[in-house]
C-alpha cells in the first residue's frame, strides 16, 4: 500500500454491540468531512459496521472486554477504513459469495456480511502480524468519485 498517507482519525472502543452507533458515526462523519455524499457514506458506513459486527459475533464471541480500533486515513481520493483486532485470524477475502438463488429458494436468514462488505467498497484487504501478539488488519478502500 501507498505510504503517502494523510492520517485523519482513529476510534478505540471496546467490543460490544451497543458501541455499533459510535463507530457508524465516526466513519460517516470523516467520511462526509472528507467529501462523500451521504449516500456514499452510509456505503461505507454499513461494510464497516458488517466488519465490526462479524468481530464482535464470531471473532470475539461478545466478550466485551476485547477491543475495536477503527483506524481512517486517505491518499488524495481514496478513503481508507483499518479495522484492527487481537482475533484469531480470519481472512474475509476467501469467503466465496453466496449463490443469492440457492439463497432466496431455501429462505436462508444471515451470513451475507461478508457479501455486503465486499459489494459497498471498492476493496478489501486483509494483513496480520505477530509480534507475540495476534494483530488483524482489515482494510476497506473507497475512492471519492
Amino acid at each position: 500500500m501507498n505510504t503517502n498517507l494523510n492520517h485523519i482519525a482513529k476510534f478505540k472502543t471496546f467490543s460490544k454491540t451497543e458501541n455499533l452507533e459510535s463507530i457508524r458515526s465516526f466513519v460517516f462523519e470523516n467520511s462526509t468531512n472528507f467529501g462523500f455524499n451521504e449516500y456514499k457514506a452510509e456505503e461505507l458506513v454499513l461494510a464497516v459496521d458488517e466488519a465490526c459486527t462479524n468481530l464482535i459475533k464470531h471473532a470475539y464471541k461478545y466478550n466485551a472486554e476485547d477491543s475495536i480500533i477503527v483506524e481512517i486515513n486517505s491518499n488524495e481520493n481514496i478513503f481508507i477504513v483499518n479495522i484492527i483486532d487481537f482475533s484469531p485470524s480470519f481472512d474475509p477475502r476467501f469467503v466465496e459469495d453466496p449463490d443469492m438463488k440457492e439463497y432466496r429458494d431455501e429462505y436462508k436468514k444471515g451470513g451475507l456480511g461478508i457479501f455486503i462488505m465486499k459489494s459497498l467498497v471498492d476493496s478489501v484487504d486483509y494483513q496480520i502480524t505477530n509480534n507475540g501478539r495476534i494483530k488483524n488488519i482489515l482494510t476497506l478502500t473507497k475512492q471519492l468519485s
